[in-house]
């Protein structure tokens, strides 16, 4: 039998209609809520990892200004440099005989507090709340605007593996990238050469940063495997080879030994003590005099930090200068951010217990 179409059978249609219709509005609500709340939970999550980084950025920079501040009022010694005395308490400085004083021997510094020393080498030190620096001595560093020593040029060639590069060609053309005139060395290369490479020419100065390395010729070559951390953790612009063997990386001195078992051996020697005589080192060198080592701090620091679980760091190079009218104590060279060094990352941090970071 059939059952006509009337009144009561549109009413259900319309009813099974606008509830499909509700149902669907529900669910367009419940995914728009959903997504407002993922965008809520990210926005709040990248706020609070910018606020993170901008108190860790605040810190760091005031740690800066602390490890300056003791540079500049502590004695530097083959030790390090010990924290600024609390409590009216002053450090000790000592001499271990008065030959040495007469000598001219380094003094020795006995730290009065917990903290210790200030180690300018590549320890990690933990300032709490997850920030991580490294203070790193210039002295420590192979200077490129007198470099001359040969075992660098040969190791790095030979960690390079290019039988093309030659030291003759990259010591002429590094000082041809930084004289003031258009003159080439020998097997070096001035601005003429760089055009016909369609490359900058030589800037005629010394090198405002590590990483300019890069553009001298035949140094892009060596350097390609390299990266800008590692850089950074190697050279500095001015001075040459000699390097202090207390805070020197180990891969700094291995750039400085014609041996490879000298490192080690070295490496040995320091994890006893601190070298207070370049005369415990005579062994290590060409001749046994020329010893391309001291045993003090000097110039400046390069300042590293990052945050714990950071991939990168940033890194600030300070130059010291003598107090002259209308000059600086000291200024910042340059700043970059580069590739956490995977040894910075996952090396134990020592805690700095003094009150300026409680």
């Amino acid at each position: 039998m059939l059952v006509p179409f009337g009144p009561s059978n549109r009413s259900e249609s319309q009813c099974g209609f606008v509830l499909v219709s509700v149902l669907w509005l529900l669910v367009i609500m419940t995914m728009a809520a959903t997504a407002f709340s993922i965008w809520v939970t990210t926005v709040r999550e990248e706020a609070a990892k910018r606020q993170a980084y901008q108190e860790g950025y605040r810190r760091a920079l005031d740690a800066l200004n602390k490890v300056t501040f003791t540079y500049m009022a502590e004695m530097k010694t083959p030790q390090g440099i010990a924290w600024p005395a609390t409590g009216g308490v002053k450090n000790e400085v000592f001499f271990d005989s008065f030959d040495d004083f007469l000598g001219g021997a380094a003094p020795k510094v006995k730290a009065s507090g917990n903290a210790g020393f200030l180690k300018l080498n590549s320890s990690v030190l933990d300032l709490g709340q997850g920030l991580r620096v490294v203070v790193q001595d210039h002295a420590g560093l192979i200077g490129l605007s007198e470099l001359s020593q040969p075992h660098v040029f040969d190791n790095l060639i030979a960690a390079a593996g290019n039988s093309t590069l030659s030291i003759a060609r990259l010591r002429d053309n590094l000082i041809d990238y930084q004289d003031r005139n258009s003159f080439s060395n020998l097997q070096g290369a001035e601005a003429i050469e760089y055009r016909r490479k369609n490359i900058p020419p030589p800037t005629n100065g010394v090198l405002r940063h590590p990483l300019q390395l890069r553009a001298i010729m035949d140094w892009d070559t060596l350097l390609a495997t390299k990266g800008d951390e590692w850089l950074l953790r190697q050279f500095k612009e001015a001075g040459g080879a000699l390097v202090n063997i207390n805070t020197a990386p180990d891969s700094v001195v291995a750039l400085l030994l014609a041996k490879d078992g000298d490192l080690a051996a070295i490496k040995e020697l320091r994890n006893k003590k601190t070298i207070e005589s370049i005369f415990e080192l005579t062994r290590y060198s060409s001749n046994g005099e020329d010893v391309p080592f001291t045993i003090m701090p000097s110039g400046g620091f390069r300042f590293w930090w990052w945050l714990e679980g950071d991939a990168t760091a940033q890194v600030y190079d300070v130059q010291f200068d003598h107090l002259a009218p209308g000059s600086k104590a000291w200024y910042i060279n340059w700043s970059r951010r580069v590739k956490l060094p995977d040894d910075l990352a996952q090396s134990t941090p020592t805690v700095v217990n003094h009150p300026f970071f409680e």
